[in-house]
């Protein structure tokens, strides 16, 4: 992206250079009029792909609203409510410009472009519209789509357009992945946008099984509205079924993923200091204990990849004291723990475990884990070690994400578009429903092992696995973890279960998982949430906010159950 930069600068600056002739009239021709078809589509290409990734940044980590849905976060410190499911409307707005763009960059590549060239920014910019359009009608409802982006056209047709209905949406998107799939049946490496391309540098046949593996997802998601116009069944049968005609991601080379520069805030992780100066920023977004819990009791070497220990471990004391023991600071409390972790009050309860997430929808998460009483021991931990971060957002009870995740760029740390792991795992969910004939337990276990490969785990990493019972690391031994997970999936009486709960784990950080959870149940997030706004509920859509297209807006409220636009009314897909 750097590269790109710099050759755009040179190039401005030669333009600036020969537009100074011998005629003084000339002078004052501003290289600002340099018509957009003189700027390569390649270069639009970048900055679709670059504003794509920091808007699944923005949705998985940035923002609240999903991080809290997912419960792979929780927050603390300030402005928390999202946490709660105190949720506002959202602007499309935020979601703009990289379908605009795409849009673009179709149209000039008819124009403009030939052969499998013409091909491979057709069907790149058709699969970027329908990621997003696919997020949009998911998270919304009912949205603009077949008079979307044609402004340009001019009339309230096409400034206002009407809001589809979210079937029509699917299926053009479904159709639209479908149409790339031949566009790219011949398409190799496209030499102009090797290094424009920032998530395939130019590989067509690479892009072709993002598409095949979008619609498998799409068609998922559908799963509960099989019928005579989405022949959900059929449509996925026939793409896996027919590898060689319908590639799918299968490892994690082919992962749809774009990473951070880190060279200035625009091209950066949002965590890093170049987005948040102050590091409270970082610290007040604090791994869930859902996620937390779960990777704990499986032994998963995840848990330590993601998240760190606590800064000061809490234990039972005869005495308050904070003490270095074993290389590790502790502070022994004379409170009763166990008492007040069996009372009726599920918000004061103690966790004296290595490694603390924050529960679910805390209705003061400030003071969990006795955070509240930082001040008490804030000079004897900094006797001990005065690095550790105790300032606004500090918890030292409580665990934070690992360092990667408060850099500008790391090599695990990349906008998650979609990856092979998840691919399996919609291939366990279609063989169990009966769509495939193949085994789902192979698909199942395939999953986990490509999501250990994405985050560079081994089999024999030392210090890998938190073992709770004896409050020690241990190394990971990914023989014995596969075998209890398939004895875990053998022993299900539903095997949709075990399989969503691995692909929500596989899923980390990425909001992905929030559509699988509303559409299967799985896995029961629902049953941690202590305070949240409607109950032990999660919100199912975001909340329309469309103040130049209002009528239009309101019709499709109208379609949702009930009829209200907020966060718990059930779009079509959910109905």
């Amino acid at each position: 992206m750097n590269n790109y930069i710099i050759t755009i600068s040179i190039a401005f600056i030669t333009l600036l250079a020969s537009s100074c002739s011998e005629s003084l009239d000339e002078i004052n021709i501003s290289p600002n009029t340099l018509p957009d078809t003189e700027v390569d589509i390649k270069f639009v290409l970048t900055g679709i792909l670059s504003e794509s990734a920091k808007i699944n940044s923005k949705l998985s980590y940035d923002w609240g609203e999903l991080s809290a849905a997912t419960q792979y976060l929780q927050r603390d410190f300030t402005s928390y409510e999202e946490n709660n499911y105190q949720w506002g409307a959202v602007s499309y707005s935020n979601f703009f410009k990289p379908l605009k763009d795409s849009e673009y960059v179709y149209q000039r590549a008819e124009s403009e472009k030939t052969g499998e060239v013409k091909n491979y920014y057709q069907a790149v910019t058709l699969i970027l519209k329908s990621y997003h359009f696919g997020f949009l009608t998911s998270a919304f409802g009912d949205v603009p789509y077949s008079k979307a982006l044609q402004a340009e056209k001019g009339g309230d047709e096409y400034f206002s357009p009407e809001y589809d209905a979210q079937k029509d949406v699917f299926m053009g998107i479904l159709n639209n992945l479908k149409e790339v799939n031949n566009l790219l049946k011949n398409t190799s490496i496209i030499s102009e946008a090797a290094d424009s391309d920032v998530m395939y540098h130019g590989d067509g046949q690479k892009w072709r099984k993002f598409a095949n593996s979008l619609r498998l997802r799409f068609l998922m998601r559908l799963s509960e509205k099989n019928d005579s116009d989405i022949n959900v069944s059929s449509e996925i049968a026939s793409i896996v079924n027919n590898p060689s005609e319908y590639p799918i991601l299968e490892n994690n080379s082919d992962n749809a993923v774009v990473a951070f520069v880190g060279t200035d805030s625009e091209n950066s992780w949002p965590g890093g200091a170049l987005n948040w100066s102050n590091r409270s920023e970082f610290y007040r977004r604090k791994p869930s204990a859902t996620i937390v819990n779960d990777l704990i009791e499986l032994k998963d070497p995840r848990l330590t990849k993601w998240v760190k220990p606590v800064d000061v471990q809490l234990a039972q004391g005869n005495s308050n004291s904070v003490v270095l023991e074993n290389n590790r600071i502790k502070r022994y409390v004379d409170i009763d723990i166990n008492a007040i972790n069996n009372d009726a009050d599920l918000e004061n309860d103690i966790n004296t475990n290595l490694f603390v997430g924050l529960p679910i929808a805390l209705s003061a998460p400030n003071d969990y884990n006795l955070g509240g009483t930082l001040s008490d021991v804030k000079n004897d931990i900094t006797s001990i070690d005065g690095n550790i971060y105790l300032n606004a957002a500090a918890n030292p009870h409580t665990s934070y994400l690992t360092d990667m995740y408060a850099e500008n760029s790391h090599d695990l740390v990349k906008s998650i578009f979609m990856t092979s792991a998840e691919v399996q795992f919609l291939l366990a969910e279609a063989a169990v429903r009966g769509y495939v004939s193949n085994d789902a337990s192979q698909y199942y276990q395939k999953g986990i092992e490509l999501s250990f490969g994405q985050y560079q785990i081994n089999d024999g990493d030392g210090n890998a696995v938190y073992d709770v019972a004896n409050n020690t690391l241990t190394n990971f031994d990914q023989t014995a973890y596969l075998a209890n997970a398939k004895q875990i999936f053998d022993d299900a009486g539903n095997k949709l279960e075990p399989i969503m709960h691995q692909k929500w784990i596989a899923l980390w950080l990425t909001h992905e998982s929030w559509f699988d959870f509303r559409r299967t149940g799985y896995p029961n997030l629902n049953s941690n949430i202590i305070s949240g706004t409607k109950g032990q509920n999660t919100p199912v859509r975001f909340l329309y906010s469309d103040p130049f297209n209002e009528e239009n807006m309101l019709e499709a409220v109208q379609k949702l159950q009930p009829s209200t636009n907020d966060q718990w009314s059930n779009m079509w897909l959910l109905q």
